[in-house]
């Protein structure tokens, strides 16, 4: 009982810690202390350093998608003409944002999570205290509105490689011609969807450096300290993107 009541505890802690961490972001994004240099390079490092593995995953899952619809859409129906649209409506409010963001936490969160539990067992972060400066606004606030331009425009550029595997799978296996592909791609697609797609990946993109380095700040000495914060951060990370795309969705689903 006293171990079930100490992991609560604990939990709740992790939780008022990342909320706090959120509202520093915020206010330093407000009145505009963040290091404009420190910004472009993990912009850079968010969009450039995280393009690889998403154009190769997404176009992937753009492949798997369309064996998958016509494989139960000729089982239930047996026509598969309408593939395009369906695996549209799909990429757009789902897969493109949400594979996106985990990619980009498996690789950036982890890391921003290891880079700031290394400089609390270093003592660096003691070290800029004392200087009067704060490691929120110097490493997590940049990070925060960079994960979050950067997860935006990834997605975007992983729904466009999504459909064109989309595309090639449906030319090559299904025997569709481009122009009946292209033709019935935007059947089911309505404006809110693109809209959907954008607003998840910004708030996605925005919640892994919280989160992130959350686990950092809270790290424990030692290499098992750096590697449990790491673990915990994309864990969590994965957990809660899960969460707000459930939200985000019954949300818009209203709206629609």
């Amino acid at each position: 009982m006293a171990v079930r009541l100490k992991s609560l505890a604990s939990r709740n802690i992790v939780l008022l810690n990342i909320l706090r961490v959120f509202s520093l972001c915020l206010k330093a994004l407000i009145s505009g202390r963040i290091d404009k240099k420190e910004f472009q390079k993990q912009l850079y490092d968010f969009s450039i350093g995280s393009l690889g593995i998403v154009v190769f995953c997404l176009s992937f899952v753009g492949v798997i998608i369309t064996l998958e619809y016509s494989f139960h859409m000729k089982l239930v129906i047996g026509d598969d003409s309408l593939i395009p649209s369906f695996a549209m409506v799909m990429l757009t409010r789902e897969l493109a944002p949400i594979v996106t963001a985990l990619l980009i936490t498996s690789k950036m969160g982890a890391a921003m999570a290891a880079e700031i539990g290394a400089m609390k067992n270093t003592e660096q972060l003691d070290a800029y205290r004392l200087l009067s400066l704060q490691p929120i606004e110097l490493f997590v606030a940049p990070r925060f509105v960079a994960s979050a331009l950067a997860t935006f425009m990834l997605a975007m550029i992983a729904l466009g490689v999504s459909i064109a595997g989309t595309w090639l799978s449906s030319i090559t296996f299904l025997n569709f011609s481009s122009s009946s592909f292209f033709n019935s791609l935007f059947v089911f697609t309505k404006t809110s969807d693109f809209v959907s797609c954008g607003v998840k990946a910004l708030l996605f993109g925005a919640s892994i450096p919280v989160i992130s380095s959350t686990y950092g700040f809270r790290c424990r000495f030692g290499a098992e300290g750096v590697g449990e914060a790491t673990t915990n951060a994309v864990v969590t990370n994965s957990i809660w993107i899960i969460i707000l795309d459930f939200i985000l969705t019954y949300a818009f689903s209203l709206s629609a």
